[in-house]
Protein backbone atom coordinates (compact mmCIF):
# COMPACT_ATOMS: atom_id res chain seq x y z
CA UNK A 1 0.00 0.00 0.00
CA UNK A 2 1.01 3.63 -0.38
CA UNK A 3 1.08 6.55 2.06
CA UNK A 4 -1.86 8.93 2.06
CA UNK A 5 -2.02 12.64 2.76
CA UNK A 6 -4.24 13.81 5.67
CA UNK A 7 -6.78 15.31 3.26
CA UNK A 8 -7.04 12.04 1.36
CA UNK A 9 -7.56 10.08 4.57
CA UNK A 10 -10.36 12.49 5.58
CA UNK A 11 -11.96 12.03 2.17
CA UNK A 12 -11.82 8.25 2.30
CA UNK A 13 -13.30 8.15 5.79
CA UNK A 14 -16.12 10.50 4.83
CA UNK A 15 -16.81 8.44 1.72
CA UNK A 16 -17.32 5.29 3.78
CA UNK A 17 -14.20 3.33 2.89
CA UNK A 18 -13.15 0.57 5.28
CA UNK A 19 -10.09 1.59 7.29
CA UNK A 20 -8.23 -1.27 8.89
CA UNK A 21 -4.72 -1.64 10.29
CA UNK A 22 -3.78 1.79 8.99
CA UNK A 23 -4.52 0.93 5.36
CA UNK A 24 -7.46 1.47 3.01
CA UNK A 25 -9.11 -1.19 0.94
CA UNK A 26 -9.50 0.56 -2.39
CA UNK A 27 -11.59 -0.47 -5.35
CA UNK A 28 -13.32 1.24 -8.24
CA UNK A 29 -14.85 4.72 -7.75
CA UNK A 30 -17.48 4.14 -5.10
CA UNK A 31 -21.22 4.71 -5.21
CA UNK A 32 -23.19 6.91 -2.85
CA UNK A 33 -26.10 5.59 -0.84
CA UNK A 34 -29.12 5.24 -3.11
CA UNK A 35 -31.34 8.26 -3.56
CA UNK A 36 -35.04 7.95 -2.82
CA UNK A 37 -37.05 8.59 -6.01
CA UNK A 38 -40.23 10.59 -5.59
CA UNK A 39 -43.17 10.76 -8.04
CA UNK A 40 -42.90 13.62 -10.56
CA UNK A 41 -43.98 17.01 -9.27
CA UNK A 42 -47.72 17.42 -9.89
CA UNK A 43 -48.54 19.93 -11.19
CA UNK A 44 -45.13 20.38 -12.80
CA UNK A 45 -43.04 23.50 -12.35
CA UNK A 46 -44.13 26.47 -14.50
CA UNK A 47 -41.84 27.77 -17.26
CA UNK A 48 -41.78 31.54 -17.78
CA UNK A 49 -40.27 32.70 -21.09
CA UNK A 50 -37.86 35.56 -20.27
CA UNK A 51 -35.63 35.93 -23.37
CA UNK A 52 -35.23 34.61 -26.90
CA UNK A 53 -32.91 34.77 -29.90
CA UNK A 54 -33.42 34.13 -33.61
CA UNK A 55 -29.71 34.39 -34.45
CA UNK A 56 -27.68 32.61 -31.76
CA UNK A 57 -27.78 29.40 -29.73
CA UNK A 58 -27.22 30.25 -26.07
CA UNK A 59 -25.55 27.52 -24.05
CA UNK A 60 -25.15 29.00 -20.56
CA UNK A 61 -26.67 31.88 -18.62
CA UNK A 62 -26.05 33.81 -15.40
CA UNK A 63 -27.98 36.68 -13.85
CA UNK A 64 -25.74 39.63 -12.98
CA UNK A 65 -26.22 41.59 -9.73
CA UNK A 66 -28.19 44.29 -11.59
CA UNK A 67 -30.59 41.67 -12.94
CA UNK A 68 -29.26 41.58 -16.50
CA UNK A 69 -28.96 38.24 -18.30
CA UNK A 70 -25.48 37.30 -19.47
CA UNK A 71 -25.34 34.50 -22.03
CA UNK A 72 -22.55 32.43 -23.53
CA UNK A 73 -22.60 31.87 -27.29
CA UNK A 74 -20.49 28.78 -28.05
CA UNK A 75 -18.36 29.25 -31.16
CA UNK A 76 -18.38 25.54 -31.96
CA UNK A 77 -22.18 25.67 -32.41
CA UNK A 78 -21.79 28.02 -35.39
CA UNK A 79 -22.43 31.29 -33.56
CA UNK A 80 -20.90 34.50 -34.87
CA UNK A 81 -20.49 37.80 -33.05
CA UNK A 82 -19.60 38.11 -29.35
CA UNK A 83 -18.73 35.09 -27.26
CA UNK A 84 -20.44 36.64 -24.23
CA UNK A 85 -23.39 39.01 -24.46
CA UNK A 86 -25.79 40.93 -22.26
CA UNK A 87 -29.40 40.52 -23.36
CA UNK A 88 -31.57 43.59 -22.94
CA UNK A 89 -35.35 43.81 -22.62
CA UNK A 90 -35.95 43.54 -26.37
CA UNK A 91 -33.57 40.54 -26.71
CA UNK A 92 -30.79 42.57 -28.33
CA UNK A 93 -27.33 41.14 -27.48
CA UNK A 94 -24.54 43.49 -26.41
CA UNK A 95 -20.89 42.32 -26.36
CA UNK A 96 -19.57 41.69 -22.85
CA UNK A 97 -17.53 43.00 -21.14
CA UNK A 98 -17.02 45.36 -24.10
CA UNK A 99 -16.44 45.47 -27.84
CA UNK A 100 -12.65 45.17 -27.59
CA UNK A 101 -12.81 41.87 -25.71
CA UNK A 102 -14.99 40.49 -28.50
CA UNK A 103 -13.21 42.08 -31.48
CA UNK A 104 -11.47 39.55 -33.79
CA UNK A 105 -8.73 42.14 -34.36
CA UNK A 106 -7.76 42.12 -30.68
CA UNK A 107 -4.82 39.79 -29.84
CA UNK A 108 -6.01 36.44 -28.52
CA UNK A 109 -4.51 37.03 -25.06
CA UNK A 110 -6.78 40.08 -24.60
CA UNK A 111 -9.87 38.71 -26.33
CA UNK A 112 -12.60 36.19 -25.60
CA UNK A 113 -11.73 33.78 -28.39
CA UNK A 114 -14.24 31.03 -27.58
CA UNK A 115 -15.76 31.12 -24.07
CA UNK A 116 -16.79 27.68 -22.88
CA UNK A 117 -18.01 28.26 -19.30
CA UNK A 118 -19.01 31.05 -16.93
CA UNK A 119 -19.41 31.21 -13.16
CA UNK A 120 -20.84 34.10 -11.18
CA UNK A 121 -19.94 34.16 -7.50
CA UNK A 122 -22.15 35.75 -4.82
CA UNK A 123 -19.87 38.81 -4.53
CA UNK A 124 -20.40 39.61 -8.22
CA UNK A 125 -17.09 38.21 -9.46
CA UNK A 126 -17.55 36.65 -12.88
CA UNK A 127 -15.15 33.92 -13.96
CA UNK A 128 -14.87 32.99 -17.63
CA UNK A 129 -13.14 29.96 -19.11
CA UNK A 130 -11.93 30.75 -22.61
CA UNK A 131 -11.13 27.52 -24.46
CA UNK A 132 -9.29 29.53 -27.13
CA UNK A 133 -10.72 27.06 -29.68
CA UNK A 134 -13.57 28.07 -31.98
CA UNK A 135 -13.46 24.46 -33.21
CA UNK A 136 -12.93 21.84 -30.47
CA UNK A 137 -11.46 19.51 -33.11
CA UNK A 138 -8.90 22.15 -34.12
CA UNK A 139 -5.97 23.77 -32.36
CA UNK A 140 -6.38 26.62 -29.87
CA UNK A 141 -5.21 30.05 -30.90
CA UNK A 142 -1.87 31.00 -29.38
CA UNK A 143 -2.58 32.76 -26.10
CA UNK A 144 -6.26 31.91 -26.38
CA UNK A 145 -6.88 29.32 -23.59
CA UNK A 146 -7.20 31.26 -20.35
CA UNK A 147 -9.15 32.13 -17.24
CA UNK A 148 -10.62 35.63 -17.13
CA UNK A 149 -11.76 37.37 -13.95
CA UNK A 150 -14.30 40.19 -14.36
CA UNK A 151 -15.89 42.54 -11.84
CA UNK A 152 -19.51 42.30 -12.98
CA UNK A 153 -20.42 45.46 -11.02
CA UNK A 154 -18.13 47.56 -13.24
CA UNK A 155 -17.65 45.32 -16.28
CA UNK A 156 -13.88 45.60 -15.88
CA UNK A 157 -11.49 42.71 -16.54
CA UNK A 158 -9.45 42.34 -13.36
CA UNK A 159 -6.95 39.60 -14.24
CA UNK A 160 -6.25 36.76 -16.66
CA UNK A 161 -4.44 33.43 -16.22
CA UNK A 162 -3.22 31.90 -19.50
CA UNK A 163 -3.28 28.10 -19.50
CA UNK A 164 0.22 26.73 -19.87
CA UNK A 165 0.63 24.87 -23.18
CA UNK A 166 1.76 21.80 -21.21
CA UNK A 167 -1.68 21.57 -19.60
CA UNK A 168 -3.28 20.71 -22.95
CA UNK A 169 -2.77 17.73 -25.23
CA UNK A 170 -3.37 17.36 -28.94
CA UNK A 171 -7.13 16.99 -29.04
CA UNK A 172 -7.76 18.77 -25.72
CA UNK A 173 -10.68 21.14 -25.22
CA UNK A 174 -11.08 23.17 -22.01
CA UNK A 175 -14.84 22.81 -21.61
CA UNK A 176 -15.94 23.58 -18.06
CA UNK A 177 -14.64 25.30 -14.92
CA UNK A 178 -15.45 26.18 -11.35
CA UNK A 179 -13.52 28.44 -8.97
CA UNK A 180 -13.24 27.76 -5.23
CA UNK A 181 -10.67 27.68 -2.43
CA UNK A 182 -8.26 29.87 -4.41
CA UNK A 183 -8.12 27.37 -7.27
CA UNK A 184 -9.64 26.87 -10.70
CA UNK A 185 -10.88 23.36 -11.52
CA UNK A 186 -11.05 22.88 -15.30
CA UNK A 187 -12.44 19.87 -17.16
CA UNK A 188 -10.76 18.84 -20.42
CA UNK A 189 -13.48 17.22 -22.52
CA UNK A 190 -11.23 16.38 -25.47
CA UNK A 191 -8.60 14.30 -23.66
CA UNK A 192 -10.40 13.72 -20.35
CA UNK A 193 -8.53 15.23 -17.42
CA UNK A 194 -8.82 17.78 -14.64
CA UNK A 195 -6.59 20.86 -14.80
CA UNK A 196 -6.07 22.59 -11.45
CA UNK A 197 -4.73 26.14 -11.30
CA UNK A 198 -3.66 27.68 -7.99
CA UNK A 199 -4.61 31.29 -8.63
CA UNK A 200 -2.20 33.10 -6.29
CA UNK A 201 0.92 31.37 -7.65
CA UNK A 202 -0.36 30.29 -11.10
CA UNK A 203 0.96 26.77 -10.43
CA UNK A 204 -0.88 24.51 -12.85
CA UNK A 205 -1.28 20.74 -12.68
CA UNK A 206 -2.92 18.26 -15.05
CA UNK A 207 -4.56 15.45 -13.09
CA UNK A 208 -6.79 12.38 -13.53
CA UNK A 209 -6.10 11.94 -17.24
CA UNK A 210 -8.41 9.25 -18.66
CA UNK A 211 -9.92 8.58 -15.24
CA UNK A 212 -13.18 6.65 -15.90
CA UNK A 213 -15.31 9.20 -14.04
CA UNK A 214 -14.26 11.89 -16.53
CA UNK A 215 -14.68 9.71 -19.61
CA UNK A 216 -17.76 9.20 -21.77
CA UNK A 217 -18.90 5.57 -21.93
CA UNK A 218 -22.18 5.80 -23.84
CA UNK A 219 -23.87 7.82 -26.60
CA UNK A 220 -25.79 11.05 -26.12
CA UNK A 221 -29.45 10.51 -26.97
CA UNK A 222 -32.11 13.19 -27.42
CA UNK A 223 -35.70 12.08 -28.01
CA UNK A 224 -34.33 8.63 -28.83
CA UNK A 225 -31.89 9.93 -31.47
CA UNK A 226 -28.14 9.50 -31.05
CA UNK A 227 -26.10 12.70 -31.48
CA UNK A 228 -23.53 12.37 -34.28
CA UNK A 229 -20.49 14.39 -35.30
CA UNK A 230 -20.09 15.94 -38.78
CA UNK A 231 -18.60 12.67 -40.06
CA UNK A 232 -21.75 10.84 -39.01
CA UNK A 233 -20.12 8.97 -36.13
CA UNK A 234 -21.44 8.87 -32.58
CA UNK A 235 -20.51 12.09 -30.80
CA UNK A 236 -18.27 11.55 -27.77
CA UNK A 237 -18.04 14.33 -25.17
CA UNK A 238 -16.11 13.66 -21.98
CA UNK A 239 -16.34 15.85 -18.85
CA UNK A 240 -18.34 18.88 -19.92
CA UNK A 241 -20.54 20.00 -17.00
CA UNK A 242 -19.74 20.85 -13.40
CA UNK A 243 -20.83 22.87 -10.41
CA UNK A 244 -19.55 23.22 -6.89
CA UNK A 245 -21.03 23.38 -3.39
CA UNK A 246 -21.32 26.79 -1.76
CA UNK A 247 -18.46 26.02 0.64
CA UNK A 248 -16.20 24.83 -2.19
CA UNK A 249 -15.81 21.37 -0.66
CA UNK A 250 -17.63 19.25 -3.25
CA UNK A 251 -17.24 19.34 -7.00
CA UNK A 252 -20.05 17.76 -9.04
CA UNK A 253 -19.25 16.82 -12.63
CA UNK A 254 -20.17 14.52 -15.48
CA UNK A 255 -19.25 13.49 -19.00
CA UNK A 256 -22.12 14.82 -21.09
CA UNK A 257 -23.71 11.38 -21.40
CA UNK A 258 -23.79 11.04 -17.58
CA UNK A 259 -23.58 9.94 -14.84
CA UNK A 260 -22.86 12.60 -12.20
CA UNK A 261 -19.90 12.18 -9.85
CA UNK A 262 -18.96 13.99 -6.65
CA UNK A 263 -15.35 14.73 -5.68
CA UNK A 264 -13.88 16.20 -2.50
CA UNK A 265 -11.79 19.20 -3.56
CA UNK A 266 -9.30 18.35 -0.78
CA UNK A 267 -7.97 15.80 -3.26
CA UNK A 268 -7.46 18.46 -5.95
CA UNK A 269 -5.87 21.24 -3.91
CA UNK A 270 -3.37 19.01 -2.06
CA UNK A 271 -0.34 18.35 -4.32
CA UNK A 272 0.69 15.41 -2.13
CA UNK A 273 -2.34 13.35 -3.16
CA UNK A 274 -1.24 10.48 -5.40
CA UNK A 275 -2.62 9.69 -8.88
CA UNK A 276 -4.17 6.46 -7.56
CA UNK A 277 -5.97 8.35 -4.79
CA UNK A 278 -7.29 10.81 -7.35
CA UNK A 279 -8.56 8.06 -9.61
CA UNK A 280 -10.33 6.40 -6.69
CA UNK A 281 -11.68 9.69 -5.32
CA UNK A 282 -14.88 10.31 -7.33
CA UNK A 283 -18.17 9.08 -5.89
CA UNK A 284 -20.87 8.01 -8.34
CA UNK A 285 -23.51 10.46 -7.11
CA UNK A 286 -26.43 9.66 -9.40
CA UNK A 287 -26.90 7.64 -12.59
CA UNK A 288 -28.31 10.47 -14.64
CA UNK A 289 -29.23 10.59 -18.31
CA UNK A 290 -27.28 13.00 -20.56
CA UNK A 291 -27.24 16.45 -18.98
CA UNK A 292 -26.89 19.90 -20.48
CA UNK A 293 -26.24 21.44 -17.08
CA UNK A 294 -25.73 20.83 -13.35
CA UNK A 295 -26.75 23.59 -10.97
CA UNK A 296 -26.42 23.83 -7.19
CA UNK A 297 -29.36 25.75 -5.74
CA UNK A 298 -29.26 28.11 -2.73
CA UNK A 299 -30.20 25.31 -0.31
CA UNK A 300 -27.76 22.76 -1.75
CA UNK A 301 -30.33 21.04 -3.99
CA UNK A 302 -28.85 19.86 -7.28
CA UNK A 303 -30.77 20.55 -10.49
CA UNK A 304 -30.05 18.22 -13.41
CA UNK A 305 -31.02 19.37 -16.92
CA UNK A 306 -31.89 16.21 -18.85
CA UNK A 307 -31.36 16.67 -22.60
CA UNK A 308 -32.72 13.22 -23.46
CA UNK A 309 -36.32 14.08 -22.54
CA UNK A 310 -36.35 17.86 -22.02
CA UNK A 311 -36.73 17.50 -18.26
CA UNK A 312 -35.35 19.03 -15.09
CA UNK A 313 -34.80 16.91 -11.97
CA UNK A 314 -33.87 17.92 -8.47
CA UNK A 315 -31.70 15.92 -6.08
CA UNK A 316 -32.35 17.33 -2.65
CA UNK A 317 -29.85 17.40 0.25
CA UNK A 318 -31.68 14.45 1.84
CA UNK A 319 -31.11 12.57 -1.47
CA UNK A 320 -34.73 12.63 -2.58
CA UNK A 321 -34.74 12.63 -6.40
CA UNK A 322 -37.67 14.11 -8.32
CA UNK A 323 -38.60 15.27 -11.81
CA UNK A 324 -39.98 18.81 -11.54
CA UNK A 325 -40.92 19.40 -15.19
CA UNK A 326 -40.85 17.83 -18.65
CA UNK A 327 -41.70 20.16 -21.51
CA UNK A 328 -41.04 20.08 -25.28
CA UNK A 329 -39.92 23.71 -25.02
CA UNK A 330 -36.94 22.53 -22.95
CA UNK A 331 -35.09 21.15 -25.96
CA UNK A 332 -31.55 20.61 -24.70
CA UNK A 333 -31.77 22.53 -21.41
CA UNK A 334 -28.28 23.95 -21.03
CA UNK A 335 -26.15 25.53 -18.31
CA UNK A 336 -28.63 27.09 -15.89
CA UNK A 337 -28.27 29.55 -13.02
CA UNK A 338 -29.98 29.64 -9.63
CA UNK A 339 -30.42 33.02 -7.98
CA UNK A 340 -30.32 33.60 -4.27
CA UNK A 341 -34.04 34.38 -4.21
CA UNK A 342 -34.98 31.01 -5.69
CA UNK A 343 -35.24 31.53 -9.45
CA UNK A 344 -33.75 29.02 -11.90
CA UNK A 345 -32.87 30.37 -15.37
CA UNK A 346 -32.57 27.68 -18.05
CA UNK A 347 -31.52 28.17 -21.69
CA UNK A 348 -33.20 25.76 -24.12
CA UNK A 349 -30.22 25.76 -26.45
CA UNK A 350 -31.07 23.02 -29.00
CA UNK A 351 -27.39 22.07 -29.25
CA UNK A 352 -28.23 18.63 -30.63
CA UNK A 353 -29.65 20.43 -33.68
CA UNK A 354 -26.37 22.27 -34.37
CA UNK A 355 -24.07 20.89 -37.06
CA UNK A 356 -21.38 19.45 -34.74
CA UNK A 357 -23.96 17.18 -33.02
CA UNK A 358 -26.33 16.62 -35.94
CA UNK A 359 -24.17 14.94 -38.55
CA UNK A 360 -22.92 18.25 -39.95
CA UNK A 361 -26.38 19.77 -40.51
CA UNK A 362 -27.82 22.77 -38.66
CA UNK A 363 -31.48 22.19 -37.84
CA UNK A 364 -32.13 24.71 -35.05
CA UNK A 365 -35.77 25.77 -34.84
CA UNK A 366 -35.63 29.48 -34.13
CA UNK A 367 -36.00 31.19 -31.81
CA UNK A 368 -34.15 29.68 -28.86
CA UNK A 369 -35.38 30.68 -25.42
CA UNK A 370 -34.39 31.19 -21.81
CA UNK A 371 -36.98 30.09 -19.27
CA UNK A 372 -37.34 30.91 -15.60
CA UNK A 373 -38.66 28.54 -12.91
CA UNK A 374 -39.56 29.63 -9.39
CA UNK A 375 -37.78 26.86 -7.48
CA UNK A 376 -38.15 28.74 -4.20
CA UNK A 377 -41.87 27.99 -4.14
CA UNK A 378 -41.81 24.36 -5.26
CA UNK A 379 -43.74 22.13 -2.86
CA UNK A 380 -41.96 19.25 -1.12
CA UNK A 381 -42.20 15.82 -2.74
CA UNK A 382 -45.26 13.69 -2.02
CA UNK A 383 -44.77 9.93 -1.75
Amino acid sequence: MYAKSPSAIRHLRSAGFLLACGTCLLGAPHTAHAAKPAPPLNPPAVLEDVASSSTAAWDRVVVLPDGQLLVELPRWAGNSGPGLALVDGDNTPHPYPDNSWNDPATPAADRLVAPSDIQLQPDGTLWVLDSGQPDPAGKPEEGGPKIVKIDSHTGQVMQTWPLNPGMLRAGSYAATMRIARGHAFIGDSGIPAMIVVRLDTNIQRRLMEHTPALTAHQPITVDGKVATNPAGHTAIINISQMDISADGQWLYFEPLCGPVYKLDTDLLVDPKVTPIELEEGPTLWYKTPPLGGITVGPDGTLYFNDVSTGSIFRLMPDRVYQKIVTDPRLHWPGGSFATGDGQLYVPASQLDRTAPLNGGHNAIQWPVHIYRINIGNLPPPKF
